[in-house]
């Protein structure tokens, strides 16, 4: 299993495919498998790298203090080890904010990015959600915040309950206080003032349900030439709950900008 290590920490991730880089950063609280859609259909245009976030998946899951800093550290790590030099980069949400860091640390690495439910903005319901992981119990929790990201009456489709188990089924090996920390380490970081630096295509897709809708919106209009673009029937997780529409989004973003390459 192929990790990289930043500081002591180890990251994993999984490769899928070849042809240009795609960078994948995945939302809370999920892992890399919330991309399932999105690597089945791009890898064959793409070498797809999906990360595991600290805190999740088979990722080190460390409890102490961390500045936001180490999240886009720890990606960079695995662009490193896996010599991307150029190429695309996805984040949804947290990993959304991290894309944004890494972009304006090293705006050499990619070409274009890709938003879901992103927005610059720390989230309004962190101090909630670092407080909930750290007196809850951790897999009921996950559930009650994997459900609140989905478009009503979602998680309860047949579709919504295949989803939410995948996500869910390694709760119960998860750290709420690394979780907490986590969310923590967004905690006095203001990106918003930063991303009119950022001049590669960068576009941001919501799903009209989502809570960070209004987020995406000024989010886009700090970035000169940014698209913005809602998706029907979806929430936070767009890419989850209408996958199609949103890889319709990303090839038409992707074309018109020379960076959809043939098979």
């Amino acid at each position: 299993m192929p990790h990289a290590i930043n500081k002591g920490v180890k990251t994993y991730y999984e490769v899928t495919g070849e042809g240009p880089d795609f960078l994948m950063l995945h939302a809370n609280p999920c892992d890399h498998r919330m991309w399932m859609y999105q690597v089945a259909f791009f890898s064959r245009r793409f070498r797809v790298i999906a990360t595991d976030m600290r805190g999740y998946g088979r990722t080190d899951k460390p409890e102490e203090p961390y500045g936001f800093e180490a999240l886009a550290e720890d990606a960079f790590a695995v662009c490193d080890q896996e010599n991307i030099t150029r190429g695309i980069i996805a984040g949804a949400s947290m990993g959304s904010k991290i894309a944004f860091k890494m972009v304006l640390k090293r705006p050499e690495l990619f070409q274009a990015m890709i938003h879901v439910g992103g927005n610059a903005h720390r989230g309004a319901s962190y101090d909630d959600r670092a407080a909930g992981y750290l007196g809850a119990d951790v897999p009921s929790y996950r559930a009650g915040h994997l459900a609140e990201l989905f478009a009503p009456g979602f998680s309860e489709t047949s579709r919504g309950k295949f989803h939410s188990k995948i996500v869910l089924d390694d709760s119960t090996a998860l750290s709420g206080k690394a979780l907490s920390t986590l969310f923590h380490s967004f905690d006095g970081v203001d990106l918003a003032s930063q991303v009119s630096a950022i001049k590669i295509p960068v576009q941001i897709v919501n799903g009209i349900h989502d809570n960070s809708l209004e987020g995406g919106r000024k989010t886009a209009s700090l970035i000169d030439g940014a698209r913005h673009e809602v998706i029907d029937n979806a929430g936070h997780l767009c890419c989850l709950e209408e996958p199609a529409r949103f890889q319709d989004i990303c090839v038409s973003f992707l074309s018109e900008n020379g960076l959809y390459p043939g098979i």
